[in-house]
């Protein structure tokens, strides 16, 4: 997503090289690092995508690879996508009506994103749908998201509104916490307290009431900060290492690379940006610092 006016030669060599980013993950995988994700903005609209995700699981150590995406571009790639090595899928889908989804993402084709979800599922991806609940917007779907998600074979999770890009322009007021979420799925879930997957990220998980398997993950920086067991960093497409979404630190391990660095002066600089982790996230302070903000399609939302 260049700035309007930028010149698009210009923003291409400001982005990591497909072999940059390879060199990049290689070095993460050689210090632990087992799963890698890719991200945007809309990572389906970079081009050649499918090459990278198969360049990442033939040349590096990662044992998983996975995808945050909005699914306008996922039933014609599902299947290249699942050839070249990518295990599964989240797709951001915050309503089943199609006017609603249309004026939520400003444009989008719901039709499109239905699609993709049953490509991803059809070619043997784990799919899992991403919701931000929103008093006054969609908090009258949120049962029927979660039946829809679960008659697939697919896990539904909720992801508190954060105060980042377009989310700082939303009220405090339409947020709706865990426990909100949970009573406005009636009796689908559980009593037990949510629970997170040891390694796989900041999702606590409620178990269906039925006694089966499917479950409803919690993602809730806000009401419920997890920073204390976060096993996230993030690279955005300009090499920039950011040790927290909420941080405006980041040190360039392009810059690193183009300069002539070794792999041992990336590895220094990821421990170096690690080490200056804070103990909290800092989100509140990201709601009064709203003009300090960068767009979420740079940082990986």
């Amino acid at each position: 997503m260049p700035p309007s006016g930028e010149d698009e030669h210009a923003v291409r060599r400001d982005l990591l090289s497909f072999e940059e980013a390879v060199r990049v993950i290689s070095v993460f995988t050689m210090a632990g690092i087992q799963r890698v994700r890719f991200t945007g903005g809309e990572p389906l609209v970079r081009k050649d995508i499918v090459r990278l995700v198969e360049l990442v699981h033939r040349r590096t150590a990662a044992e998983q690879l996975v995808m945050t995406t909005n699914a306008t571009r996922l039933s014609e790639l599902a299947r290249p996508l699942r050839d070249a090595g990518l295990h599964g899928v989240n797709v951001s889908i915050d309503t089943l009506e199609h006017e609603r989804f249309t004026e939520l993402t400003r444009g989008g084709d719901l039709g499109r994103v239905l699609a993709g979800i049953h490509a991803a599922i059809d070619v043997g991806l784990e799919v899992k749908l991403n919701t931000v609940p929103l008093r006054g917007r969609n908090h009258d779907e949120l049962g029927r998201i979660v039946d829809f998600a679960w008659s697939l074979g697919a896990t539904p999770r909720f992801i508190e509104l954060m105060p980042l890009g377009e989310g700082a322009k939303l009220p405090a007021s339409m947020r709706m916490t865990a426990d909100d979420v949970v009573e406005a799925l009636g009796g689908r879930l559980c009593s037990d307290r949510a629970d997170g997957v040891e390694g796989h990220g900041p999702a606590r998980y409620m178990e269906s009431a039925d006694g089966s398997a499917r479950r409803v993950g919690f993602i809730t920086p806000i009401s419920d900060e997890f920073c204390d067991s976060c096993n996230r960093v993030r690279v955005t497409a300009r090499g920039d290492i950011r040790a927290c979404l909420a941080s405006r630190r980041a040190i360039s391990l392009r810059n690193i690379m183009r300069a002539g660095g070794s792999d041992l002066d990336l590895a220094w600089a990821m421990v170096w940006s690690l080490s200056g982790k804070d103990r909290g996230h800092h989100f509140l302070e990201a709601e009064e610092h709203e003009h300090e903000q960068v767009g979420m399609s740079l940082i990986g939302g």
